[in-house]
């Protein structure tokens, strides 16, 4: 490991310099997930019923049954969602159960390391990751949001939702689309300027300057974490896997 330090949004910032995750933020508010410990194997409680102390709830629709669910061994820590073949629709979300907490126009950074291990494979899958309101059915109906997104062709989606304004516009890097594969990298969005939110893959911007703003204010730009795997009404597969969630911003 290489480590390197750069200030973002007026806050020192260190990432390994090889992979461009973020290491340590020196910043006012923070929040570390890396899914390692007793608590996540005790298993995720369900949404309505969070577990004291414990940021984080499940939410499945669905007899099938999809899955939220800590991955058993998985070096580093991960957690797994997935949907199942089942012909129905299927939610697979894991969140804060709605205690909205984190403030966008605060210089919010949000960053993952995830890996589509099974991309979506049908049309009417979709995998979702990022900052959204209260849970609703369906991603796209979410009233507002800050995500990745990935659907059935494998390309990975830059989305947004404030209430106004709904993007879901390809990434791109070198004015390539980028497709996903099975393998892990390092997702992450910086909102310092809510004008022209930054969205990145293994460290290079993907989206152009001005392309992606979001103008809630006040309790509408205060969101929660939000990552799911979801269909509609199919046989459709997808799985994601996430080692690590981090949010940092000022107060």
């Amino acid at each position: 490991m290489s480590t390197g330090s750069q200030f973002r949004n007026g806050i020192e910032t260190f990432f390994e310099k090889n992979t461009f995750e973020t290491v340590m933020p020196m910043s006012p508010l923070m929040f570390a997930e890396e899914f390692i410990g007793a608590g996540h194997t005790a298993g995720i409680p369900a949404a309505g019923t969070p577990s004291a102390g414990y940021p984080w709830v499940k939410k499945i629709v669905g007899a099938g049954l999809p899955t939220v669910a800590l991955a058993p061994n998985a070096s580093g820590g991960q957690v797994q969602l997935a949907l199942t073949a089942t012909s129905e629709q299927q939610d697979a979300v894991l969140y804060w159960n709605d205690n909205l907490a984190i403030d966008v126009t605060k210089g919010t950074v949000w960053e993952a390391r995830a890996a589509l291990s099974v991309p979506p494979s049908a049309a009417g899958v979709q995998m979702v990751m990022g900052l959204a309101a209260a849970w609703i059915n369906g991603p796209d109906n979410n009233v507002k949001y800050l995500e990745f997104g990935c659907t059935a062709n494998n390309n990975l989606l830059l989305r947004s939702q404030d209430g106004v304004t709904q993007n879901s516009i390809a990434a791109s890097n070198a004015g390539s689309a980028i497709t996903l594969d099975t393998n892990f990298h390092i997702f992450r969005f910086n909102c310092a300027d809510v004008t022209d939110i930054g969205f990145y893959f293994d460290g290079n911007r993907v989206n152009p300057t001005g392309s992606i703003a979001f103008a809630a204010t006040g309790a509408n730009a205060i969101l929660q974490p939000y990552i799911a795997v979801y269909k509609t009404i199919s046989t459709g597969l997808a799985t994601l896997l996430v080692d690590k969630v981090d949010l940092w911003s000022n107060r």
